[in-house]
């Protein structure tokens, strides 16, 4: 899929969906090998808004950025 401005959502749900999965498989390993535990730990502090009615924080680990560049990837081959 090429990127042009009519797959910007295509495009931000790859990279969403793939940072979100990445983020629940780095989990699960971590579940399973504890000894792994530094491929879930915060790279950054937590990134985000706070408006009076909603909240918002990002936090990214190693697996969720490794799951955003798979997402790009797979849009780039589909």
């Amino acid at each position: 899929m090429t990127f042009t401005k009519g797959n910007l959502g295509f495009f931000l749900a790859f990279l969403i969906i793939g940072g979100i999965l990445g983020s629940a498989i780095g989990t699960l390993i971590v579940k399973i090998f504890p000894s792994l535990s530094v491929i879930t730990k915060s790279l950054t502090g937590p990134i985000g808004f706070s408006l009076e009615i909603i909240r918002f924080s990002l936090r990214l680990n190693l697996m969720s950025i490794i799951g955003i560049i798979i997402g790009v990837f797979i849009f780039r081959k589909v």
